[in-house]
């Protein structure tokens, strides 16, 4: 078994993990900080069409929006770390290496 593989997994597995459940549940405000920064960064590249009329959307409703979708992509994020360390576990009793998608 390349050993590499296993500590790397073993690395990123749980900080796949801790930012997850860090964004899902909105750890120290880290989720709205990252979705304000985010909009304000995105805000340079946003450009409409003339043919295109803007929704008229208030800045907090999109922004409650962005923080609810990020918060649900933490939860993927805490999921997947989990699995990783799932996996990690299984080819470490089982003496398989880890699988790798060529």
């Amino acid at each position: 078994m390349e050993t590499w593989r296993v500590l790397a997994a073993v690395i990123i597995g749980p900080a796949v993990s801790l930012l997850g459940v860090a964004l899902a549940t909105n750890f120290r405000g880290v989720t709205e900080w990252h979705v304000r920064r985010s909009m304000s960064t995105a805000s340079v590249l946003r450009r409409v069409p003339p043919w295109r009329s803007l929704p008229d959307v208030p800045h907090e409703e999109r922004l409650a929006r962005f923080i609810l979708l990020e918060r649900v992509m933490g939860v993927a994020f805490a999921v997947a770390g989990v699995m990783i360390l799932v996996a990690v576990g299984y080819s470490a009793l089982t003496g398989q290496p880890i699988k790798t998608v060529k």
